[in-house]
């Protein structure tokens, strides 16, 4: 019997953060030799190195605003029933023809609630196969970040996510560690979830090995997606000449693939208006680059937000770095920033508080303190430990069904007539 899939479904409304960071999961899973189907339903964004799972495109919703609470087509009008009809028909048909042994599914039901006309079906079509199939049924987990955006009812939130999880969620995996910031801490309930969660450490990239010495890479201005990151990079380039300490150094500001284009154009004016060092532009504007914690490593300051992907990549990279962590969406970028703060290894400038005056003196600062950042004590394995929970869920699955085979191959045998 070929192993069952995985169906990964990931959604992302915002930025790239959530796409990428189950991108990291879906390439761990196989290389461990899994088939995994990445379900993915946002723009269009850079390619993934997903190495041999297999993409499929759900049609395109977004966010509707910079809270991400509704979703939007691409041209930012609202889906009609039939639009989102057909992304539930695909996605269930989905779950029909792969039969996976594992339903993964990012985020929800501890947020994206906005996608509940497609993920319930989802659920209630798994649970049905659990009433007839019981364990040869494909098992359900969800992937979660550290943080959890906070909600306006928390109270309601909370008891409706457990319920949710009780009913159909086997595991939740808390890509993150207790010691770090414990779920309890953004989710009150966390202690009921009982066994099926599980903290499996940080997802952080793979970073390149690199000699060491002096950093020459310069200063990198990053937003993720960029859809929310022009005035940190417009801040950036007018801070850039308050604090000579950087404005000696080469500079890249890596815009995102959702920054809208005039922003874009106001930023490229602006560079092209910083001259040139040693022959080179002083200030390049660039999309998106894949090989951005291999930029970090070299780089001798990183200005950014404050989302999963890129702390963990200023972490493993060791760079000195400031993060204007966004607060539109909620205080999980704050949190997770004040946090590692507190540990030495990077330094904060609210976003309340964003000014070029404010900036340049915390780049000063940044990259003149002796001893920063402070040596990295973060649990970064997550992907492999998370790919070891996953393969265990399949395994089960795969011995339930391979069972089950075997007492149906039996069941037909003719059986020896019965003497009278």
């Amino acid at each position: 019997m070929s192993r069952p899939p995985i169906l990964f479904y990931c959604q992302h409304l915002l930025g790239l953060g959530h796409r990428q960071r189950a991108a990291l999961l879906a390439r761990t899973l196989a290389q461990a030799g899994e088939r995994v189907l990445f379900v993915t339903g946002g723009l269009p964004g850079p390619a993934l190195d997903l190495a041999g799972a297999e993409e499929i495109a759900l049609p395109p919703l977004t966010a509707a605003d910079e809270t991400a609470g509704s979703l939007a087509l691409p041209d930012g009008s609202p889906p009609g029933e039939a639009y989102l009809e057909n992304r539930r028909m695909f996605l269930l048909d989905l779950l029909r023809r792969s039969d996976p042994a594992l339903v993964l599914i990012e985020l929800y039901p501890f947020g994206r609630h906005a996608l509940s006309f497609e993920l319930a079906p989802l659920l209630l079509a798994v649970s049905a196969d659990r009433r007839r199939r019981g364990s040869a049924a494909p098992r359900v987990a969800v992937s979660l970040r550290d943080i959890l955006v906070s909600k306006r009812n928390q109270a309601w939130f909370e008891i409706a996510a457990l319920a949710v999880v009780s009913q159909w969620v086997d595991r939740i995996l808390v890509h993150g560690s207790p010691d770090v910031i414990p779920l309890t801490r953004t989710f009150g309930l966390a202690e009921h979830l009982g066994k099926a969660l599980v903290y499996t450490g940080y997802l952080a990239a793979a970073v390149p090995s690199a000699p060491g010495g002096e950093r020459t890479g310069g200063v990198i201005v990053s937003g993720g997606g960029g859809r929310v990151g022009e005035v940190l990079y417009q801040t950036a380039l007018s801070a850039r000449s308050l604090c000579p300490a950087v404005a000696r150094l080469p500079w890249r500001i890596i815009t995102g693939p959702y920054l809208p284009e005039q922003a874009r154009a106001d930023l490229e004016r602006r560079a092209r208006g910083m001259g040139h060092l040693a022959g080179q532009p002083a200030v390049v504007v660039e999309r998106f680059r894949p090989d951005f914690t291999e930029l970090l490593r070299g780089a001798s300051l990183s200005i950014s937000q404050a989302g999963y992907n890129t702390v963990l990549d200023i972490v493993s990279s060791g760079v000195r770095a400031i993060v204007v962590p966004y607060e539109g969406s909620g205080d999980e970028q704050p949190l997770r920033a004040r946090i590692l703060a507190e540990r030495g290894l990077l330094r904060v400038v609210a976003e309340s508080e964003l000014s070029p005056p404010r900036l340049a003196k915390a780049m000063e600062e940044a990259v003149s303190a002796a001893g920063f950042p402070a040596p990295v004590r973060l649990d970064l394995d997550g992907a492999r430990r998370s790919a070891e929970i996953v393969r265990a869920l399949v395994d089960g699955v795969v011995k339930a069904r391979r069972k089950g085979r075997i007492g149906e191959r039996t069941s037909r045998r003719p059986q020896p007539a019965r003497r009278r």
